[in-house]
């Protein structure tokens, strides 16, 4: 999955959800701390539970950015649980 670039100037943060380091990617919405991957799962976790998806119908998308999570460090045991994997 491709992410937008960081922005000059922006600040690096901790991820409140994989704890990875980041900054503002412009993907996120501001000032809610969490990096592109995870705002990413979250909007397919709310999908799923909306009845909008399946999670069949999206798991390839899910593995492949948890494994970006921890191919950058962060710790993807919640992502994990919250869709079995």
């Amino acid at each position: 999955m491709a992410i937008k670039k960081f922005y000059r100037g922006s600040s690096v943060f901790k991820c409140r959800v994989c704890g990875r380091g980041t900054r503002d990617t412009g993907v996120q919405s501001a000032g809610n701390k969490i990096c592109p991957q995870c705002f990413e799962l979250a909007g397919l976790e709310n999908s799923i539970s909306d009845g909008h998806e399946s999670r069949a119908d999206v798991l390839g998308t899910i593995a492949q950015l948890v494994a970006d999570i921890e191919e950058k460090g962060g710790n993807t045991a919640d992502w994990k649980e919250t869709f079995k994997l």
